[in-house]
């Protein structure tokens, strides 16, 4: 440094400092949000496949297990198993779809054909 350039601690400009210190807290805080917000997706992702896939397991599960039991109490072949079956996973995918377009999962939701 030359003789003009010596760092004189009384002479700092504190609006200079003080500029210093916003930009670095704005920086903080805003590492602090992008970071927080990293981590929230993943639990909000997690959330919604645990969900679609209870939809699908229990829809198959339930419909399996009453058309198990209709099968057991009437003596049948397995026709109720197979058709229960198929209309629990039809089940577990309407409600997979409702999620997904937010149709009839919400409080209040005002019915599409009816302009009352």
């Amino acid at each position: 440094m030359g003789r003009n350039q010596s760092i004189n601690p009384k002479k700092t400009d504190k609006t200079s400092l003080k500029a210093r210190i916003d930009q670095a807290e704005s920086q903080f805080s805003a590492g602090k949000k992008r970071q927080s917000s990293r981590a929230e997706m993943p639990a909000n992702a997690m959330a919604l496949i645990g969900r679609i896939a209870t939809e699908l397991v229990a829809g198959a599960v339930v419909g399996g297990g009453f058309g198990w039991a209709l099968d057991q109490w009437l003596g049948t072949l397995p026709l109720f198993l197979i058709l229960l079956f198929f209309l629990g996973t039809l089940a577990g995918t309407l409600n997979i779809w409702r999620m997904a377009t937010g149709r009839g999962l919400k409080i209040g939701y005002k019915d599409e054909q009816n302009n009352d």
